[in-house]
Order: C-alpha cells, then sequence, then structure tokens
C-alpha cells in the first residue's frame, strides 16, 4: 500500500495527521505500507510545476490511496482518493479575502488548467472518498465527480477524558487567516460574563491577536498559549468548559470531534463548513452568525451554565464515540 500526499514543509496539520492514523491503522491490519511525500509550494508561480510532478511519480505498489491536491495527479491502475481538500485558495476561496488568486487575468487560466486536470485525474481512480460531505460538495459542484464520505475518528480519540467544566473557553487552532481566531477575541470584548479564554496554536496572526487583547485590555483574560504539546492539550481539553472553533467553510474539523472526546459543547458559526456536519445548534453546541454580538451571547449562555455545558457535551459524545477506523478501512481497501 502506497499513502500519497503533498508535503507542506514545516507544517503539521489535519491532512498530515489524517495520513499518520491510515499509515498506522493499515499496519495494524497487516498491510506493508509506505508514505509517499512530495513537497509542495503553495505559491501562485509554482503550483502548477509542483502539481504536474506527480505525474511523473512512478509507484511500485498493489494500491495506492491519494489524499490531497495534488497527489491524486498520481497515475496508477488500482488508485482511490480518500481527499481531505483540493486547492482550496482556486476554487470555493476564489476571489476571496483568504486567497491570493482572483485579481490578475492570469489567474483564471490557471484555475482552469488546475479544475481541468483535478477532473481528469480524480475520474481515473477506482473509488472517490471524501472526509466530509462539505468536500464533497465541492467535488460534485466544481468537478462533476460524485464521492462517498468516510468519517474518522479525530487523532486523540481515545485518550479524550472530561475532569470538569472549569469556567473557560478554549480555541485550539492554527492562528491563520481562514481559521479566524480574532473572532474569539472580538466576542469576548463582548461578552457580559467575563469568561476567560484560552487561544492554543501559532500561526502568522500571533502578533495582531496580542495586539487587539491588549487594544480591548483582556490581557487578564485571554492567554495564548501558543504551540501546546499532547498532554497540555488534553488537559486543557479536559479542563473547559466549551470550546470555541469557527473557522471559514472548513473540509472537516478535528477540534469539534476532540471537543466532544472530552465531552464539551463547540461554539461556532454558520459558514463554518464541514463542522456544522457535527455541531447542531441547541443540541451538540451553539450555531450562530459571524457576528461577535452573537456569539458573545452563546459563549455568555455557557458560562452561566455549567449543566448546559454538560448536557450539550455528552449529546456530542454520542457522535464520536460511534467513529471508529474499522468503518474506514474496508472502504478504502475491499478484500
Amino acid at each position: 500500500m502506497a499513502i500519497c500526499t503533498a508535503q507542506t514543509m514545516f507544517v503539521r496539520g489535519g491532512a498530515e495527521l489524517l495520513v499518520a492514523g491510515l499509515e498506522r491503522e493499515l499496519r495494524a491490519r497487516g498491510h506493508r505500507v509506505e508514505v509517499v511525500r512530495i513537497p509542495f509550494s503553495w505559491s501562485p508561480s509554482s503550483v502548477l510545476q509542483n502539481a504536474l510532478l506527480w505525474r511523473l511519480v512512478k509507484i511500485e505498489a498493489d494500491q495506492v490511496i491519494a489524499t490531497n491536491f495534488p497527489s491524486y495527479f498520481v497515475k496508477h491502475p488500482n488508485k482511490v482518493v480518500w481527499l481531505t481538500h483540493q486547492h482550496r485558495k482556486l476554487y470555493e476561496l476564489y476571489g476571496t479575502e483568504f486567497s491570493e488568486f482572483g485579481s490578475d487575468a492570469a489567474d483564471d487560466e490557471t484555475r482552469n488548467i488546475i479544475r481541468a486536470a483535478d477532473t481528469r485525474f480524480l475520474s481515473e481512480a477506482r473509488r472517490v472518498f471524501t472526509i466530509s460531505r462539505n468536500v464533497a460538495d465541492r467535488l460534485a459542484r466544481f468537478n462533476g465527480v460524485s464521492a462517498e464520505t468516510l468519517y474518522h475518528p479525530p487523532p486523540l480519540h481515545g485518550a479524550l477524558a472530561c475532569r470538569e467544566y472549569g469556567g473557560f473557553i478554549l480555541m485550539p487552532t492554527r492562528l491563520e487567516p481562514h481559521k479566524r481566531p480574532a473572532l474569539l477575541v472580538e466576542a469576548l470584548r463582548r461578552s457580559r460574563s467575563e469568561v476567560p479564554a484560552v487561544i492554543a496554536g501559532r500561526g502568522p496572526l500571533a502578533d495582531e491577536l496580542r495586539g487587539r487583547i491588549e487594544q480591548y485590555r483582556l490581557g487578564s483574560r485571554v492567554t495564548l498559549a501558543g504551540w501546546v504539546d499532547e498532554s497540555a492539550l488534553l488537559d486543557l481539553y479536559a479542563r473547559c468548559s466549551a470550546v470555541f472553533y469557527a473557522p471559514f467553510d472548513e473540509d472537516y474539523g478535528y477540534v469539534p470531534l476532540e471537543a466532544f472526546g472530552a465531552r464539551k459543547p463547540v461554539v461556532t458559526t454558520a459558514d463554518a463548513g464541514g463542522v456544522l456536519e457535527f455541531v447542531t445548534d441547541g443540541e451538540t453546541g451553539f450555531v450562530a452568525g459571524n457576528d461577535p454580538a452573537d456569539l458573545a451571547e452563546r459563549i455568555d449562555r455557557l458560562a452561566d451554565s455549567p449543566a448546559l455545558c454538560r448536557r450539550l457535551g455528552e449529546a456530542g459524545h454520542e457522535i464520536v464515540r460511534r467513529m471508529s477506523w474499522d468503518d474506514v478501512i474496508p472502504a478504502l481497501v475491499p478484500q
């Protein structure tokens, strides 16, 4: 078995965690596995060249499982795709504040080339799966390719626990524009409960967030914890009252599932994409508009009631408790 993945240098995010989990689970079931990684640059000037490298790679294996753009360009007679995402900045993010593409006439040509290549090379696969309905919907909308969704457990599945509803909000995320960490800071500025928060993660928005926190005099309430190791993250999940996670049009999102593993509710937004496949307003958390005042009202409701946090968190736990790799591997590698 060869797992194919494009590697963004010095980044370890959801795609890398998925590949690590898939490799582990395949090995546990007796398969010989190699992970094939090719470094990828997301700069507009090199995207086409980087993508086409995969077409030149010859992989000698019984089966390949391609995961992300552009690893599914690989040519193999027994190719299965389990898609995490395409090049989002050339698809649904094109022309938005979250993409550097869309302001130049040449961008349209690049987009058309990638779209045509995606459609062709994905259609070569024996089967196409996605990690969420949101990713499957994009694939059908932009490329006319049908896919089945395979949900998988989050990386910390089995290690998460709830010790208390300790009166603070947790936001574990990369500090990048489409993850929108500033929404939490803006919401806390408007909250009446003065509930504290911990933002765990690092990224290019760290200095901007620090400036907002100082400007709004929230230094005593908002902790920028930076990168935390697994044991520290498990401790934060175990002690927080609720988890805030409001990215824009997320592919899947491990954070809500990890929150549910710790029996904690999730506050998110109506445009959070794949997150909404698990977070249901009033059942497993709260879904609000991306207006900070609306988010502040939901946060205050949870801050006022540990019993409400417990009820919503327990409902979320029932969702993640049923997730298993035993449902994923037989679909990807049929006997």
